[in-house]
């Protein structure tokens, strides 16, 4: 069988041996589990051991490119991968702007990359058309994440795509990511280390292809249609010109417009979330600095730097030593407290901790990324710290979720104070906390209950079920909200728009719907795929990543209980009422998500009924 969309190949990758094989992908498993995500999550299952450990050489690394990547459906460039995570223990997605890399991957001839082993030196994988290799990465090894890009794309060229790790991601920061053509964030909770562990220093791929389509007509009629919508919005040439500066108003717009260079977008998006900026004033005029997002170039000013051209400036030395930036932030502040309490003998913390400086920050940042004195702690984030200093640190710890910083939530990064399924997700999504809004309407946003019909019909909740998210009144206006509920819907809306490739930010996936998926997919692929069927696959795929954690000893009283210090007078407030949110309505919305996803309600395990209808029998 011949499909669209799909490049037909799975590369599996053994460093260990030095071994590169090249398998066909079978057009049942493309089918069952939609592509990307979907089939990341597959072939993830099928290649870790249960109890292996993240930084083993026997934790593979999956990566994936979804089934619309190499079309110009907007957006369309996502690139996923599952593996082990450090930090948290648990198996888990991490997912990026495929920028130009996840388009050359496919237009190379493969879907997938399942990455075995460990080599027994600084490696590179190539991946040119049908030449696929390792490099010898021993000039590269020591370079920061973009020097590692421009030395590769001086050898390569554009538009070559790049995932490349930096100093943390070497030496095994426990919070290192890796970087998709030096400018998207791949990996939050220990994704770097993982590539690090095996000698891994980047992936190169560039491919001429092509990507094919099985129904021309039908694709053509409906990419117009939504190039339409996306015309007509009236706020479109503000996203584009100003992108996420919007919705955080702790950056002034007139900041910005001042520093900002231009904006970038990954391959087929119309509207580009991602900056360059320059500094224009002040001892660091001139200093040019490419970011995911302005707002994260922002983030060290939430926590008491004063001055916005320094807290670019340690934005950027934090991406090039492949750190994540909103861990470092806390666990400095944590580092801080901890000194102050006299935990961490003074003379272990020298330079001064002073969160405001960015001459401190900057020689933390350092001596975590190269695991020197105090820093060879830090660079375990908070479980490492906590395990190292003992029982009163932990009084001192932030709240935390799977042993990372969560984005939102009392002492957390944003501000934010009502619980919707963003803040729900960062406990019950099996990676930890993220910023994945799934299409949420709760995302970051306190919006009439009317309009909530209207967003979860597009997200392809059925009608019955949206019922029994919003309940009614006498009188039929809607009173509550179902926040478990709609968090298990998000996590299916996610994993189709993870499986097709397209991006899950607000300002783009609010032109998709669940019916123009289902439409695309089967006008790029020639599966025959109603809405019913690819609500099923997308669901397939969840449970089986449920299924993998469970297999690793997954429990929800231990990974899945909401941090006490969400809850009191300063914590969390309830969606619907903003009443303060108690811990019997945190777990009351635990249940509602498991019996939305037909799991046991007490223990989060797939019901039998679940695993028959999902075809995924004898996994339990």
């Amino acid at each position: 069988m011949t499909l669209g969309g799909f490049a037909g190949t799975i590369l599996v990758v053994d460093l260990t041996r030095g071994v590169i094989t090249k398998e066909p992908l079978d057009p049942g498993l493309a089918r069952d589990f939609i592509g990307g995500l979907g089939l990341t999550v597959k072939l993830a299952y099928d290649n870790l051991g249960p109890g292996t450990d993240a930084l083993a050489p026997e934790n593979p690394i999956v990566l994936g490119a979804g089934t619309l990547v190499g079309t110009d459906l907007p957006a369309s460039s996502r690139l996923f991968s599952i593996t082990k995570l450090p930090t948290s223990g648990t198996i888990g997605w991490s997912g990026a702007g495929g920028v130009t890399f996840a388009c050359m991957l496919k237009n190379a001839g493969y879907d997938q990359i399942v990455i075995k082993g460990r080599a027994d030196r600084p490696v590179y994988l190539e991946i040119i058309d049908d030449r696929v290799t390792l490099r010898d990465a021993s000039p590269l090894w020591g370079l920061g994440v973009s020097a590692t890009c421009e030395a590769l794309w001086k050898d390569y060229e554009r538009p070559t795509g790049v995932v490349a790790i930096g100093q943390g991601g070497e030496n095994l920061v426990k919070f290192s990511m890796a970087y998709v053509d030096r400018i998207a964030t791949l990996g939050r909770g220990g994704f770097g280390a993982v590539m690090g562990s095996k000698n891994l220093k980047a992936i190169v791929a560039r491919g001429s292809r092509g990507v094919s389509v099985a129904d021309r007509k039908g694709y053509k009629a409906l990419r117009k249609s939504i190039f339409e919508r996306m015309r007509a919005y009236p706020h479109l040439k503000e996203w584009q010109e100003m992108g996420l500066i919007n919705s955080f108003p702790f950056v002034e717009k007139e900041t910005y417009l001042h520093i900002k260079k231009r904006r970038v977008a990954c391959v087929s998006c119309p509207i580009g979330c991602k900056d360059v900026v320059e500094i224009r004033d002040g001892d660091l005029k001139g200093q040019v600095v490419c970011s995911s997002s302005a707002i994260n170039l922002f983030t060290p000013i939430i926590y008491g730097m004063k001055d916005y051209r320094e807290a670019i400036k340690l934005i950027a030395d934090l991406d090039e030593y492949g750190l994540d930036m909103f861990e470092f932030m806390g666990l400095m502040v944590f580092a801080k407290a901890l000194a102050e309490e006299g935990l961490i003998p003074r003379d272990r913390a020298e330079p001064q901790i002073a969160v405001e400086s960015l001459g401190s920050m900057e020689a933390w940042a350092g001596k975590i990324a190269r695991r020197e004195g105090l820093g060879d702690v830090l660079a375990d984030g908070f479980p490492g710290v906590i395990e190292a200093f003992g029982e009163k640190a932990e009084a001192l710890a932030p709240a935390l979720v799977k042993g990372m910083h969560p984005y939102a939530g009392p002492g957390a990064a944003l501000p934010w104070h009502l619980f919707g399924t963003m803040e729900l997700g960062q406990v019950l999504d099996p990676r930890g906390p993220h910023v994945g809004s799934s299409g949420s309407p709760t995302y970051f946003a306190r919006r009439p209950l009317e309009v909530f019909p209207k967003h979860l019909d597009r997200m392809g909740v059925p009608e019955d079920e949206i019922a029994g998210l919003l309940p009614r009144g006498d009188e039929g206006e809607i009173t509550g909200l179902s926040v478990g509920g709609l968090l298990r819907h998000s996590h299916r809306w996610f994993a189709i728009l993870g499986s097709l490739g397209v991006c899950a930010r607000a300002q783009i996936n609010r032109f998709y719907s669940a019916s123009f998926c289902a439409q695309a997919y089967e006008a790029v692929t020639g599966i025959e795929t109603p809405v019913s069927a690819l609500r099923e696959r997308a669901d397939r795929a969840w449970t089986l990543l449920r299924l993998a954690n469970l297999r690793e000893g997954f429990q929800r009283e231990r990974e899945e209980v909401l941090p006490r210090k969400w809850f009191g007078d300063r914590g969390f407030q309830d969606y619907v009422s903003e009443e303060p949110l108690t811990v019997g309505e945190s777990e009351q919305m635990i249940d509602d998500y498991y019996r939305e996803w037909d799991w046991d309600p007490k223990t989060g395990v797939p019901t039998q009924r679940a695993l028959d209808r999902l075809g995924l029998q004898g996994l339990k």
